[in-house]
């Protein structure tokens, strides 16, 4: 397997709680593309990951020239601006410096939906606390501008043709996933007849989710997540969270609630960038039920 020379990568750049992961295993099994061996190595974004250069990113996939025509990897992080604001730049930076070509797939929710998912998974992973993230209302403001997708959609829009952003809905990956594949088959113009595997179960819900202690984000990203990619996409789900349970702390019982003064913030906030979600960027949002 050659790893040096890649010419063509998908990212699937977001939005967190949207589906990314079900995507993502989704794609892995298209034979024209090779799945990165970390889901999310965040190499635009984490400094460390970044100093050491293309040649480190390349060598994360098990790419063979004759077969695979995209190179696909899903780190969230890269739509979570204004806290993180350097993936679009530096994406265009390696562009430019190595002719290479990318293309992005952006999924998005609800955004009061994926608001609620983020902060039951704040309570999880304990992320305002650990990387203390501003609270405003009763809510990780990141939670907020992550649900601003026209706001992250800039970033990309004023670096990348339109033509090479594919923007998606959760909702279609649930309900029609055949299509929703499909569309992006044709996007990438790889073979749209491929037969993916029927796995409808969500893969990564919040609620019933396991909290687990420090150890685990480590052991995830160096030992679990390149491993599990080899397992079939329907058995991956029940073996990961058997492992997780060894590092567990306690079980998610149930959802984050919005109180009727904290929705009315969240809504305040997201108003103006859900009307350029639809006016600019062209996606129907009615069936959000929001404005």
């Amino acid at each position: 397997m050659k790893t040096l020379n890649i010419k063509n990568f998908l990212l699937i750049i977001g939005s967190m709680k949207c589906g990314t992961t079900s995507l993502f295993n989704y794609l892995a099994t298209h034979p024209e593309i090779s799945a990165s061996k970390v889901k999310e190595p965040e190499f635009f974004t984490k400094k460390s990951s970044w100093e050491k250069g293309f040649d480190f990113y390349t060598k994360l996939w098990d790419y063979d020239e004759e077969n695979h025509k995209f190179a696909l990897e899903a780190s969230t992080n890269y739509s979570k601006i204004s806290r993180i604001t350097n993936a679009a730049d530096r994406i265009y930076q390696i562009r430019s410096e190595q002719k290479v070509n990318f293309k992005f797939i952006y999924i998005i929710r609800n955004p009061v939906d994926r608001i609620i998912s983020h902060c039951t998974h704040d309570l999880q992973e304990q992320w305002s606390v650990k990387y203390k993230q501003p609270i405003v209302n009763g809510i990780p403001y990141t939670a907020i501008e992550t649900s601003k997708y026209a706001m992250q959609l800039e970033a990309y829009y004023n670096k990348f043709s339109k033509e090479d952003i594919l923007i998606l809905k959760f909702d279609d990956l649930k309900t029609k996933p055949k299509e929703l594949l499909k569309q992006i088959c044709d996007f990438l113009e790889i073979d749209s007849n491929f037969v993916f595997p029927d796995a409808r179960k969500q893969h990564n819900p919040s609620e019933g989710k396991i909290m687990t202690n420090s150890l685990w984000p480590k052991f995830d990203r160096y030992v679990a997540s390149p491993l599990i990619r080899y397992l079939p996409v329907d058995r991956r789900d029940d073996i990961l969270n058997s492992v997780r349970k060894l590092f567990s702390v306690k079980i998610i019982s149930k959802k984050f609630q919005l109180s009727e003064h904290q929705y009315d913030f969240v809504m305040d906030e997201l108003r103006d960038d859900l009307k350029r979600l639809n006016l600019e960027y062209g996606v129907d949002i009615s069936d959000w039920n929001l404005i």
